[in-house]
């Protein structure tokens, strides 16, 4: 080869490798127009795996990036839901119990009035209450969990253009039979001036459409997922179908709430069932992500619940017969992440909690100008 192929060719492959490392960083920085946060409330590594041994396949086997993430709360290495949420919603640590604001009380920004920042939709799809922790850390702060008037209030006037999930006792004065409240408010009726509110999913899936939709479920806690005739990935994806029509993109929260409550009790069967429905929001997800091209998802767990094993002897026949329940409460245990979509590359390998939320408010929020 003479002397002046040679350089003739450095300078080719000079120009190849820049061009791909310029790609490969043009990739990275690509801000997705939708993100969509799928968090299985105390779904650990052993919960996933009893789901994939009796169930065959899942649609968590359809990531190709994926991590595990520490969960320790700002004053204790086992979170609680609360402080677990904050992290998940605004990449900032607090205390176990504490909802939306740093230890010290001041409010941290979430990720779902970053997204409004940018004029994007919001929405939260849970099967707990709607003022539970995870749903209370992307739309409230306050100082206790359990402060369910205040965070609901709170939640009204979130601007979130979407609500799903259960919890129409704590909407309804103390008058009403079975009502929740300490107060003589009736937030149903403060709520339907903002926007279409539904209570029976016959209702909810005749909607057509909307831009704003509240679906309130049922009084406390939706149903068990082996009680319900709909699944959390019928709920996604009308969720997804109202957010959808913004043309700045939307974000959306979608909380598998009861699989954590299963672990508690220690019922594997209702751990199958609810990971199981999980997974059905995963799909919603992911179809539409493939389809859509320019849509983030990203699942992970908030902390794990119960300690799950499985020892010689307690899986026989893709039948999970005799599960060791190490705690009824939530543990330590790392849990899994999983992304696909522009962006997802940030999410594989190992981080802290805070790593998800910083890293989803990133890609969402509107770029300082200098």
């Amino acid at each position: 080869m003479s002397l002046k192929s040679k350089y003739f060719s450095f300078w080719v492959i000079l120009f190849l490798v820049v061009a791909t490392v310029a790609s490969a960083q043009s990739g990275a920085d690509v801000k997705p127009k939708n993100i969509i946060f799928l968090i299985g409330d105390g779904m650990g590594v052993a919960h996933v795996t009893a789901a994939k041994i009796v169930n065959g396949s899942l649609n968590m086997e359809r990531f190709k990036i994926m991590g595990m993430h520490m969960t320790a709360s700002a004053n204790d290495y086992v979170t609680d839901s609360a402080a677990a949420g904050t992290a998940l919603a605004t990449g900032y640590k607090t205390n176990n119990d504490v909802v939306g604001l740093n230890p010290e009380g001041k409010p941290l920004k979430n990720l779902m009035e970053y997204a409004r920042e940018a004029g994007k939709a919001t929405g939260i799809a849970v099967s707990s209450i709607l003022p539970h922790a995870t749903p209370a850390a992307f739309s409230a702060h306050h100082k206790a969990r359990y402060h369910y008037d205040v965070i609901l209030d709170q939640q009204l006037n979130s601007g979130l253009d979407v609500m799903i999930g259960g919890g129409w006792d704590n909407f309804y004065p103390q008058s009403f039979t079975a009502s929740r409240r300490k107060d003589d408010r009736n937030l149903m009726l403060e709520l339907r001036k903002k926007m279409p509110v539904v209570t029976s999913y016959e209702a909810f899936a005749q909607i057509g459409k909307t831009y704003k939709l509240a679906a309130i479920l049922n009084g406390g806690h939706l149903p068990p997922a082996s009680k319900r005739n709909y699944t959390l990935g019928n709920l996604t994806d009308k969720a997804i179908e109202i957010l959808n029509l913004n043309d700045k993109g939307f974000v959306l929260m979608v909380e598998g709430s009861q699989i954590d409550l299963a672990a508690h009790d220690g019922e594997m069967e209702r751990v199958l069932a609810e990971t199981v429905d999980f997974d059905t929001a995963i799909k919603s997800a992911l179809d539409f992500a493939e389809a859509d091209g320019n849509t983030l998802v990203v699942v992970t767990a908030d902390h794990e619940t119960g300690g799950l094993s499985f020892p010689m002897k307690s899986i026989e026949n893709a039948k999970i017969v005799n599960p060791v329940f190490s705690s009824d409460n939530h543990t330590a245990a790392m849990v899994p992440l999983f992304a696909f979509g522009p962006g997802a590359e940030k999410f594989g390998g190992m981080c802290d909690i805070t790593h998800v939320g910083k890293t989803l408010i990133e890609l969402v929020k509107v770029d300082e100008q200098p």
